[in-house]
């Protein structure tokens, strides 16, 4: 039997599907996060092997013929082969396996089917807007790592909303119901801990990201900290899709929303297909219509029978 593995990993999680000759799909998995930027080499292995731990339990001499891998945080020719050498390590691969990783942009853009064109905006953990046509021509703006910002993501949120809680403490702005939650939940007390607390989570890309919700909740509360928080993260997107736009010549102006926090609802949401219908009111804005981990298992099965 031929098995085709996808997966498609953050910041947050890593999802496995694994699919046989014929598309039907025989498992799907998930774990932790994966993404090479957030998490080590030794720990995005893991997660590829905990998401697929339920399968070699359940087919324990299966082979993968192709995989496809599309990761968070790659960016080079040196991280292509870092994760390709890593997936070499997993049960079920053999020296015949053809693998190919990519950044998961690829994923996001082939989950809206768009095959040949069209331009996909990741919107979760991170953000990065990618885009192809039919004339060659690609495009990236943005996923150069949470050190640069990734703004627009739910990290940017996340850092926004501690700037926030800081301000309120020490009165720059004012105290409210938002500034409350957030302290309640990074565990602060006093305008002190805030030092303690960000020495521990200053680099937890994830932890950071997970205060995002309470800045979309608030926005839809009509708090104008969290509207404004809001408003500064959805122009950045939308000046990452319109970077992406002018370097395209695109006959179907089809943009795939991929990710949590893209998809959240709400004021966020509203803005964000405000700004990007600004650019031009033809773009047609669609969620993903398969998952991206699906749509890697499709292309890995593709890329060996090509």
């Amino acid at each position: 039997m031929s098995y085709y593995l996808g997966i498609d990993g953050g910041g947050t999680k890593t999802k496995v599907v694994v699919i046989d000759h014929q598309d039907n799909i025989i498992y799907e998995g998930v774990s932790g996060p994966s993404s090479i930027d957030t998490v080590s080499n030794e720990e995005t292995l893991n997660s590829f092997t905990q998401a697929l731990s339920e399968f070699y339990s359940t087919i324990p001499n299966a082979h993968f013929d192709s995989i496809f891998c599309g990761l968070g945080g790659i960016v080079d020719q040196d991280d292509f082969i870092l994760v390709e050498s890593l997936l070499r390590h997993l049960k079920g691969v053999h020296d015949k396996t053809y693998i190919q990783a990519r950044n998961d942009m690829e994923n996001a853009l082939y989950s809206g089917l768009c095959f040949d064109e069209g331009i996909a905006l990741i919107c979760g953990t991170g953000m990065v807007a990618y885009g192809k046509d039919t004339f060659g021509n690609s495009h990236k703006a943005g996923g150069w790592g949470f050190k640069e910002g990734d703004f627009g993501s739910a990290y940017d949120l996340g850092m926004h909303a501690l700037r926030h809680v800081i301000k309120a403490f020490d009165h720059r702005v004012v105290q409210d119901d938002f500034s409350k939650e957030i302290a309640q939940t990074i565990g602060m007390k006093k305008t002190n801990d805030f030092v303690d607390i960000m020495n521990e989570h200053y680099l937890d890309r994830t932890w950071i990201a997970n205060l995002s919700p309470l800045v979309t909740k608030y926005a839809n509360l009509g708090n104008p900290y969290a509207k404004e928080i809001v408003d500064i993260a959805t122009d950045e997107l939308a000046l990452a899709v319109h970077a992406v736009y002018d370097n395209l010549r695109l006959k179907e102006k089809k943009l795939v929303i991929v990710g949590s926090l893209g998809n959240s609802g709400g004021y966020f949401v509203n803005q964000l297909h405000h700004k990007i219908k600004s650019i031009d009111l033809e773009i047609e804005i669609i969620k993903p219509i398969v998952d991206p981990a699906l749509a890697a298992a499709k292309m890995a099965k593709y890329l060996i029978k090509s």
